[in-house]
């Protein structure tokens, strides 16, 4: 983890634990991802904090804070669901949806999952960005409509890629290697590169044993998921079927 990082993630612990500390009725981040999350859950008590997004599987949320007897409902959370139309026939992106945000001066933070329907998309934003995103008449060149009175539209899913091979052991980078298609060599040097984060940690240690329904990530690859691993064959092999999110 590189010193910019470091000093980020102490950043964010430091405001967590002033806000646990105020033992405010409820109190709100703004968005974190879920390597954020996992960090600062660290440093809570169990049954005194709530992360949401705006659906159950979301991966950017915001982390409320709150006294045993103010658990937040859904409403109670400061974001917004912005849906966004146009043509089928175009063809717009996260990375579209995000950087026209991000082109108006909107920090990241300010800005959770975005996600992409044959002609709509859908971003949960929160502050000022509900304001920007409200005000938006084109996302690149496509023109689109806007309103914030739409709910999240519940048939989102997330496409998978299924991927599967055998393994002498689940080790992360022999289940790196079924997963990238690369060889072991060079699997270890993304893991050497701290380009690898396991259940949205990084992991530094090649012969690590992973199960199913861990998560990791590559810088540059994408994210997975460990779906299965089956009893050993007569070889001694494992069978590991593995997603990739597309």
């Amino acid at each position: 983890m590189n010193q910019k990082q470091q000093d980020a993630d102490k950043i964010l612990l430091a405001h967590i634990r002033d806000l646990s500390r105020k033992n405010a009725w409820q109190s709100f981040t703004a968005f974190l991802d879920r390597r954020q999350y996992t960090l600062a859950k660290s440093v809570l008590t169990e049954g005194s904090y709530r992360f949401y997004g705006g659906y159950p599987e979301a991966e950017r949320g915001i982390l409320c804070i709150h006294t045993e007897d103010a658990l937040p409902e859904d409403t109670d959370f400061p974001l917004t669901c912005l849906t966004f139309t146009f043509r089928e026939s175009d063809r717009l992106t996260h990375r579209d949806m995000l950087g026209s945000l991000m082109a108006q001066q909107i920090d990241r933070s300010l800005i959770g999952d975005i996600l992409v329907f044959p002609g709509k998309i859908q971003c949960f934003v929160t502050g000022a960005a509900a304001s920007v995103g409200m005000s938006l008449t084109k996302i690149g060149r496509v023109g689109v409509k806007v309103t914030d009175t739409l709910p999240f539209d519940e048939t989102y899913h997330q496409e998978k890629k299924e991927i599967s091979g055998t393994v002498s052991s689940p080790r992360l980078d022999a289940v790196l290697k079924t997963a990238l298609g690369l060889s072991r060599e060079a699997c270890t040097q993304l893991i050497a590169r701290q380009l690898v984060m396991l259940n949205y940690q990084e992991e530094s240690e090649n012969s690590r044993l992973l199960k199913p329904g861990d998560l990791f990530s590559v810088r540059g690859y994408g994210k997975f998921h460990l779906k299965s691993i089956s009893m050993p064959t007569k070889k001694n092999r494992l069978h590991i079927v593995i997603e990739k999110y597309l």
